[in-house]
């Protein structure tokens, strides 16, 4: 008998078209709820007040005037409890992260490119059990 599972919804931010195409159609069969697809930061931006996810996944590198963690920052602003899983091949990205106090204490992951699948899926699970055992502690 196989456990019950949990179905999470996600906003996912990348330059690649290809990327998004995987990890949406990825996590779908996994049965999370793909709220929507983002190729720059400008248009999540504009929809985070719409409705909001359990779970940001979020590149560093962005086409335009933002880089993911600028993105970050935004979403935590308005939402200090968010979940964002950052997924770049940009391997200081948490280096980066440390020079921002808004990140501290948040709930946030690093995976580094390439990442495989079962990995994402890994990270979704820790970041939310994580954010149930804050909510519970308060």
């Amino acid at each position: 008998m196989e456990a019950t599972r949990e179905i999470f919804t996600i906003m996912i931010l990348d330059d690649e078209e290809d990327i998004l195409k995987l990890y949406n159609d990825y996590l779908s069969r996994k049965g999370h709820r793909i709220l929507r697809t983002y190729v720059n930061a400008d248009n999540i931006l504009e929809d985070i007040d719409i409705e909001c996810p359990d779970v940001y996944i979020i590149d560093y590198r962005l086409p335009g005037n933002m880089n993911g963690i600028e993105v970050a920052i935004e979403i935590l602003k308005k939402f200090p409890s968010a979940c964002i899983m950052f997924i770049t091949a940009f391997e200081l990205l948490e280096q980066e992260i440390s020079k921002h106090d808004i990140f501290y204490d948040k709930n946030i992951d690093v995976l580094v490119k390439p990442v495989k699948l079962v990995q994402i899926q890994n990270s979704l699970i820790n970041l939310l059990s994580k954010k149930e055992q804050i909510s519970m502690a308060l």
